[in-house]
């Protein structure tokens, strides 16, 4: 509702109830706010725990133990996957309560293969987030800057094409704006911002390139933390 009431204030009159009067209120918002949930876990449950770790004083130990730190964080990830899911299951039946609403998938695959492509994307952000942990100590300010410009700028709770020219710009080369896109689709249909085939080749290769490049910067900064004896430095 605060979302909604954030976007109704500043949107060009008629712009949003134009593109909701074709899917529903509830449906473009319910999926927005899953991808959120989602999204989410890159932050909270790969970065925060490096910083928690930072700031317990055992980091330093984790990272000297004889297991891949990846392990570790894939780890620390899945188990907040699994959170998420959790919250993703109760939010529905919450929200499906209080609407009187029901939530059809439109399609089932192609939902499922969004999402898997969306965790990939996810952990290899999370690891870059990670090793950024180890550079920039204010994690609290990052995460939140992170969360909000997705939030503001990848159309999760309002449609894209009320953006001005300029602004549609910069959404268009955010990486999560096209799985929003995508997932939103595959959840009730509607229009997408590129046609839905070209659509799932461009998240496929946003997925590998974020995941192999995530792994790569996190695995550089750790070995040159490591180097500088900042591991440990909160």
């Amino acid at each position: 509702m605060l979302f909604a009431i954030g976007v109704a204030s500043w949107a060009p009159k008629g712009g949003v109830t134009a593109t909701l009067a074709n899917t529903g209120v509830f449906k473009f918002f319910y999926w927005g706010f899953i991808f959120l949930i989602i999204f989410s876990t890159s932050i909270w449950g790969i970065g925060q725990s490096i910083r928690n770790e930072q700031l317990q004083g055992t980091i330093e130990q984790l990272f000297l133990a004889p297991v891949s730190r990846v392990s570790i964080i894939s780890g620390r990830f899945a188990r907040t996957m699994i959170t998420d899911l959790a919250i993703i299951v109760y939010t529905t039946v919450l929200l499906t309560t209080l609407s009187h609403d029901s939530i059809a998938v439109q399609n089932p695959l192609l939902l499922l293969a969004v999402y898997a492509l969306l965790e990939i994307a996810v952990l290899g952000f999370g690891l870059v987030f990670a090793a950024i942990t180890f550079r920039l100590k204010s994690f609290n300010l990052l995460s939140n800057l992170a969360q909000f410009t997705v939030i503001g700028l990848s159309g999760l709770f309002f449609p894209l094409s009320i953006l001005p020219t300029p602004v549609l710009a910069v959404s268009m080369a955010i990486p999560f704006t096209y799985f929003a896109d995508l997932f939103r689709y595959a959840g009730y249909g509607g229009a997408t911002l590129l046609d839905p085939t070209l659509e799932i080749a461009v998240i496929l290769v946003l997925a590998l390139v974020m995941f192999t490049g995530g792994l790569a910067y996190f695995k550089a900064t750790e070995k040159r933390a490591k180097e500088r004896g900042l591991i440990g430095t909160h």
